[in-house]
């Protein structure tokens, strides 16, 4: 990382993301530059902000706000559904359905789901934390070992302005 010229963020597309985790399963060279942590369990006992301090800053300013990657496995709640706790009685809790991710255009690689952190312990933080999850598409995941059906690759980040900030910013 020491080569990347100033000003440099890493931050890539949808189908940027879903392609390094396509990488990653496949075991090949990610191209990251070392951006994506891989040794980090997002769906652990630590609280986001602690993941979120174990991951890679995605630029070289000293006030980065953006989001940090992750590729880390689900945890199975049943044999159809996951668990997305975290924390202390915290969990990660969805805010629309599954997108689609397409490469170029074309056919369907994956999905990307957004989710906010939900704590009724920590409740000034609830909605303060946001995550975005990619998946493979089942037709990439057929090619793989079924052990690769639970990866994913998360993307947190700290949301940096409220809902009452925007309102007050807008008038």
């Amino acid at each position: 990382m020491e080569n990347l010229e100033e000003g440099f963020r890493f931050s890539p597309t949808d189908a940027e993301a879903v392609t390094f985790l396509l990488r990653f399963i496949a075991g090949k060279f990610m191209d990251d530059s070392g951006f994506i942590t891989t040794h980090v369990d997002t769906y652990s006992e630590q609280e986001p902000w602690d993941i979120y301090s174990h991951g890679v800053p995605c630029c070289n300013d000293d006030d980065c706000s953006q989001y940090r990657f992750f590729i880390t496995k689900l945890k199975k709640k049943s044999k159809s559904r996951y668990s997305r706790d975290v924390g202390n009685k915290g969990n990660w809790k969805q805010q629309d359905k599954s997108k689609p991710v397409r490469k170029n255009g074309g056919a369907v690689i994956g999905y990307k789901k957004s989710m906010t952190y939900m704590n009724k312990g920590y409740k000034q933080e609830n909605g303060h934390w946001l995550m975005k999850e990619y998946d493979l598409s089942t037709y990439i995941l057929d090619k793989f070992d079924k052990d690769c059906r639970d990866i994913v690759l998360c993307a947190i980040k700290k949301r940096t302005r409220t809902k009452a900030t925007m309102m007050h910013v807008d008038e």
